[in-house]
C-alpha cells in the first residue's frame, strides 16, 4: 500500500508564482492502494474485435484517414445526408469500403463497448397515467467507476483530502481542501478512499412553439477531477445517468404535485442504489494509473434551481431547503440552524405514524402544515455521509445573478427610471471586455446569464447620482457580495469580507424601501436572500462555490437535449434516439483515443502533464499534444488560452506581458503624420521630453535625428495572472487605440493602469491613463541601432489622477478620476495634459464610468461620452478579476 504523502500535489493546487506562506498536508490515513488493474482505454483491448486490429488498428475501416471520414460523417451528419455524400462523383476515384449510412454506423456501433442504457417502465399502484412511465438510465456505479479510472484525467485529479494553509490562514478551493472532505474521511476505514458524488438536474423542454416535450436529465461527476476541468463542458467530465420521466398522472390537480415529486425520488432511488451501497460499505475500483483503491461514494453537491432544491428536500415553497428558516425569517439578516437529514426524515416518519402516506388527501394536508411536499421516501434517505443541508450547495446562476436581474435591477429600475437607466448604458464607451447595450437593457424580453454578469459590471456606477446615496450604498454591498462569492479560492479572511458586505446591505437595504425600490412592497421576504446566509459556510464545507456553477449543466442541457433531439424523428421514442447517440458519440470519442495512442506506440496512460499548469483547459487535449502535435484539430476541446508569457513583453512590475502584432497598421510614417493621425499637436515636444528623461542631459541631439520613420499599431494586447489564484493565466484582452475617424471622431481609446512602484521614471506619478497612441521608432540603418528605451514600443498617454478614493465615497466605494490638464498662460488655454511611456509600464487594462450626475447628457453617444467628461469613477465591477485587484487596493 502506497503512503498518502507519495501522492503528488494535484495541479489545481500548483503555483508559479511567489504567493506568500504555502503550505499543505494530506489525510493521514487515506488513499491506499490494493493492486492493480485496468483503466478504461486498456479494457478496449479485451473487447472481441481486438484480434481484428493486430494487423489493421482501424480495422474494419482501411486506414485512419477512412476513420476519420466514418468519424466526421457519424457526428456531424444525418443518414440522409451521408447518403448524399457517398453518392457524390467526387468519391468515384477514391470510394470508402462503407457504402451506405446504415453501413457506416452499424460499423460504428459494433465497435463499442461498455456502459449500456437500460429502460425500465414503472408503475404508481393505484393512479392511471396519461402515457406509460419509462425511466430510461445507466447504473450510478458503473458511470462513477467509468469517470475514475478514465486516464484521460489521470493529471487532473486528487485522491486524498488536504489542508491548505496560506499566510497562516486555511484555504477553500476544491472540495477535497474543504472541511467536509476531512470530516467524512474520519468516519471511514483506514486507507479508504473518497470519491465524492456531484449531480446536477433541471428539467427542460426540448420543443419552441408547438409540442409540449420534455426532458429532465440526471448528471453525474465526481470531485476527484479538478473543478477547472469539471467546469468545461466540453471536457467531458460530466456523464448524463437519466432521463426521468415527466408524466401528467389522470388525477385532481391537487395530486400532480406530490405524485410526480414521489415518482422522481423513486427513480433517482433506482439510478443511486449501488452508490449508496458503495458510500456504506465501500467498492474496489481502479484509478487511471491502474491503481486499486477502497472507494466510499457520498453524495456531496448537487446543482440545482430553487424550485429544485425543495422538490429534493420535499421542503414548500414557504421554507428554506437547507436552512430551518421560514417565510418570516427570510428578510432576516440572522443565520438560522441547518435543515439536516435527520430532521426531515423525523417529521416524515411521525407524519406516516399518524397517516398512511397513500392516504393522499390526509397525507398531503398534514405535510403542508408542517412545511412539506408530502414525498415519504427520500432518496437520501439511506445515502451514508450525505445530507441535504450540505450537498445542496448555493448555485451561483440562480442564487446570484438570477437574483440580481429579478430584484436588484427591478428596484434600481423603480428608482431611477427605466429611460433613464437605459440612457446610461447606451452612452458608456464601448470598451473591449465589457459588454455594451446599444439599445440600453429594458428592451431586451429574454436574457441569459451571461447578460446578468454584463448588467451587474456597471450598475454600481450607473445608478450613482441618480438614486439615493444610501440606496446606492446598499446597492453596491450588494454587488460585493456577489462578487466575492464567485472566488475560485477563499481563506477565512476573504469569507469574513463576504459576511460583512452581506451584512452591510442588510444594516442599509431599508433605504431601498424609502426609495420607492420594491414598488409598494414594505418588506425583502425573497427566499434566495435567505439562501445568501448559507454561502459562508458552505465555502467552509465544500470549498468554492463558482465550481458548482450552473454554467455547465445549462449547457449539458443543450448538448445533451436541445441539440440531439433534433437528430431524431421526433416521435415518441426520442429519448431512446437520444441516449443511442450519446452512446455513440462517447466511444467514438473514447475509441479516436486508442486507436491514435496506439498508431503511435504510446501507453494507455495520460503522462502528460502541462509543465506550466496555465493554459491547459482540456487534458484531452493537452495529452494529444504531446503525443501528436499534429492530431489537436481532429478532436473537440475546448479553445486553448494563447501563453503570451513565453514570447512578450514583460510588464516592468512583472505582472503582466504585452503583447503587439508583428505587422503594423500602419508604417513608414513621419513625425508630423502621427501627429495629424491622431490629433496630438504636442507629439514632437513629449517625445523630445521622454528623450531627455533617458539621456544624461537635455543636451541631447533633436528627436528627429534619431530615427527614421515610425510604426503605429491601433491596439495592444495585455495578459496577466489570476490575482486570487497565481497558477491560472487569464485571455489576453486587447486594448485600443485607434486614431480619430468617422466612426469615432475622438478616437475610440481605452484606459489602462500603469506601474506606480516609484522605481521608474517613466512614469510621472500618475496611475490611470487614457492610451492614444502605440508606436515605435524605426532606424533603417543597421549599423546604428536605437537606444533601448527607444527601440521599444512607446504609447502617448492622457493621464486621470485621482480625487476621491474608496474610504471617501461609503456609497459607492469606488475611485473617483479627474482629467489632468496643463496650466493655463495668456499665450496659451489650458488643454489636457500627456506624455509618452514605454508600453511595458502597462500592468492593467480598466473600464471608467463618468460621473453622470442626477441626468446624463442626451446629446452624448457611446463614441462622445469619454472625450466630453473630465470625472469618472474607476470601474471596480468591470471583471471579477478587476474587481479581486482594485478590491484588494482598496483594502489596503
Amino acid at each position: 500500500m502506497d503512503p498518502p504523502w507519495s501522492h503528488p500535489l494535484p495541479p489545481a493546487l500548483h503555483s508559479t508564482r511567489d504567493s506568500g506562506d504555502w503550505s499543505a498536508q494530506y489525510h493521514a490515513n487515506s488513499g491506499w492502494v490494493y493492486g492493480r488493474s485496468k483503466n478504461t482505454l486498456e479494457h478496449i483491448q479485451d473487447d472481441r474485435y481486438e484480434r481484428n486490429r493486430e494487423t489493421n488498428i482501424h480495422w474494419p475501416f482501411q486506414s485512419r484517414a477512412e476513420w476519420r471520414l466514418g468519424k466526421f460523417l457519424a457526428e456531424n451528419l444525418m443518414q440522409a445526408q451521408i447518403n448524399a455524400f457517398l453518392k457524390l462523383d467526387w468519391l468515384d476515384s477514391q470510394k470508402p469500403s462503407f457504402s451506405s449510412a446504415r453501413q457506416l454506423l452499424d460499423w460504428m456501433d459494433a465497435l463499442l463497448s461498455g456502459l449500456r442504457w437500460q429502460v425500465m417502465e414503472l408503475e404508481v399502484d393505484g393512479y392511471n397515467m396519461e402515457k406509460k412511465i419509462e425511466l430510461i438510465y445507466r447504473d450510478g456505479l458503473e458511470v462513477v467507476e467509468s469517470l475514475f479510472r478514465n486516464p484521460i484525467f489521470a493529471q487532473n485529479m486528487m485522491f486524498d483530502p488536504l489542508h491548505v494553509w496560506r499566510n497562516v490562514e486555511c484555504e477553500y478551493g476544491e472540495w477535497f481542501t474543504a472541511r467536509e472532505a476531512t470530516r467524512i474521511q474520519d468516519t471511514l476505514p483506514e486507507g479508504a478512499t473518497l470519491v465524492p458524488i456531484i449531480a446536477a438536474s433541471d428539467k427542460t423542454p426540448v420543443t419552441r412553439h408547438t409540442g409540449s416535450l420534455e426532458m429532465h436529465p440526471l448528471f453525474l461527476t465526481i470531485a476527484n477531477i479538478d473543478s477547472d476541468v469539471r467546469m468545461k463542458a466540453t471536457a467531458y467530465a460530466w456523464h448524463c445517468v437519466a432521463f426521468m420521466p415527466t408524466v401528467k398522472f389522470d388525477v385532481h390537480p391537487d395530486y400532480q404535485t406530490i405524485l410526480q415529486a414521489r415518482l422522481w425520488h423513486r427513480c433517482v432511488d433506482i439510478v443511486t442504489e449501488k452508490l449508496k451501497c458503495a458510500a456504506n460499505v465501500g467498492e474496489f475500483m481502479t484509478d487511471p494509473f491502474g491503481d486499486v483503491w477502497h472507494c466510499f461514494m457520498p453524495l456531496v453537491a448537487w446543482t440545482v434551481d430553487l424550485p429544485e432544491q425543495q422538490l429534493i428536500t420535499s421542503m414548500s415553497r414557504n421554507a428554506s431547503p437547507v436552512t430551518l428558516a421560514t417565510l418570516e425569517h427570510f428578510r432576516d439578516s440572522m443565520h438560522q440552524p441547518p435543515r439536516t437529514k435527520n430532521c426531515t426524515l423525523d417529521l416524515i416518519h411521525m407524519i406516516s405514524g399518524d397517516v398512511e402516506p397513500w392516504m393522499l388527501d390526509r397525507f398531503q394536508k398534514i405535510a403542508k402544515a408542517n412545511q412539506l411536499l408530502g414525498i415519504h421516501l427520500l432518496f437520501f434517505r439511506n445515502w451514508k455521509n450525505s445530507n441535504p443541508s450540505c450537498f445542496l450547495v448555493p448555485k451561483v446562476l440562480h442564487s446570484l445573478h438570477k437574483f440580481f436581474w429579478d430584484h436588484v435591477l427591478k428596484w434600481c429600475k423603480e428608482v431611477v427610471g427605466t429611460d433613464e437607466l437605459d440612457a446610461r448604458y447606451k452612452v458608456h464607451h464601448k470598451c473591449v471586455g465589457v459588454r455594451h447595450f446599444n439599445s440600453g437593457i429594458s428592451c431586451a424580453t429574454q436574457m441569459t446569464g451571461h447578460e446578468y454578469r454584463d448588467i451587474q459590471h456597471t450598475i454600481v456606477a450607473m445608478i450613482t447620482g441618480a438614486a439615493p446615496p444610501a440606496m446606492v450604498w446598499s446597492i453596491h454591498a450588494l454587488i460585493d457580495f456577489i462578487y466575492l462569492a464567485q472566488r475560485h479560492v477563499h481563506t477565512e479572511s476573504s469569507i469574513g469580507d463576504m459576511e460583512a458586505s452581506l451584512a452591510e446591505f442588510h444594516a442599509t437595504k431599508h433605504s431601498i424601501l424609502e426609495a420607492g425600490g420594491r414598488a409598494g412592497k414594505d418588506n425583502f421576504n425573497i427566499p434566495k436572500l435567505e439562501l445568501m446566509l448559507s454561502f459562508a459556510d458552505a465555502i467552509r464545507r465544500s470549498g468554492g462555490l463558482i465550481q458548482y456553477s450552473a454554467n455547465v449543466s445549462e449547457r449539458l442541457l443543450i448538448t445533451h437535449c436541445k441539440v440531439l433531439f433534433t437528430w431524431t424523428n421526433r416521435q415518441s421514442d426520442f429519448a431512446e434516439q437520444i441516449i443511442h447517440l450519446l452512446d455513440r458519440e462517447e466511444h467514438i470519442r473514447l475509441l479516436d483515443v486508442y486507436l491514435l495512442l496506439c498508431k503511435h506506440d504510446e501507453p494507455l496512460v495520460n503522462a502528460a502533464e502541462d509543465e506550466e499548469n496555465l493554459c491547459s483547459t482540456d487534458p484531452a487535449s493537452t495529452w494529444i499534444s504531446h503525443v501528436a502535435p499534429g492530431e489537436q484539430h481532429h478532436f473537440k476541446a475546448p479553445r486553448s488560452i494563447r501563453n503570451l508569457f513565453t514570447k512578450s513583453l514583460m510588464s516592468n512590475g512583472a505582472t503582466a506581458v504585452l503583447s503587439i502584432t508583428v505587422t503594423p497598421d500602419r508604417s513608414k510614417l513621419e513625425i508630423a503624420d502621427i501627429s495629424n493621425l491622431y490629433a496630438l499637436p504636442d507629439l514632437t515636444t513629449r517625445l523630445n521630453e521622454y528623450v531627455a528623461r533617458h539621456r544624461e542631459s537635455t543636451t541631447s541631439s533633436p528627436t528627429p535625428q534619431v530615427f527614421d520613420e515610425i510604426a503605429v499599431w491601433y491596439k495592444f494586447c495585455i495578459q496577466q495572472y489570476l490575482t486570487c489564484r497565481p497558477s491560472v493565466i487569464m485571455p489576453s484582452q486587447v486594448v485600443q487605440a485607434q486614431p480619430p475617424s468617422s466612426d469615432f471622431p475622438f478616437g475610440n481609446c481605452d484606459i489602462v493602469l500603469l506601474n506606480a512602484n516609484g522605481q521608474s521614471q517613466d512614469n510621472l506619478g500618475f496611475h490611470v491613463a487614457e492610451v492614444r497612441a502605440v508606436f515605435q521608432l524605426i532606424h533603417s540603418c543597421r549599423s546604428h541601432d536605437l537606444p533601448d528605451f527607444l527601440s521599444q514600443p512607446l504609447l502617448y498617454v492622457r493621464p486621470f489622477h485621482v480625487i476621491a478614493t474608496p474610504d471617501s465615497q461609503p456609497d459607492t466605494h469606488l475611485w473617483i478620476l479627474e482629467r489632468v490638464y496643463s496650466p493655463s498662460s495668456p499665450q496659451a488655454p489650458a488643454c489636457r495634459m500627456g506624455f509618452i511611456l514605454p508600453l511595458t509600464e502597462v500592468t492593467h487594462a480598466v473600464d471608467l464610468v463618468p460621473v453622470f450626475g442626477e441626468k446624463v447628457d442626451c446629446t452624448l453617444t457611446m463614441v462622445s461620452s469619454q472625450e466630453r467628461y473630465d470625472h469618472f469613477y474607476l470601474n471596480s465591477y468591470a471583471s471579477k478579476e478587476d474587481f479581486d485587484m482594485l478590491y484588494t487596493l482598496g483594502q489596503m
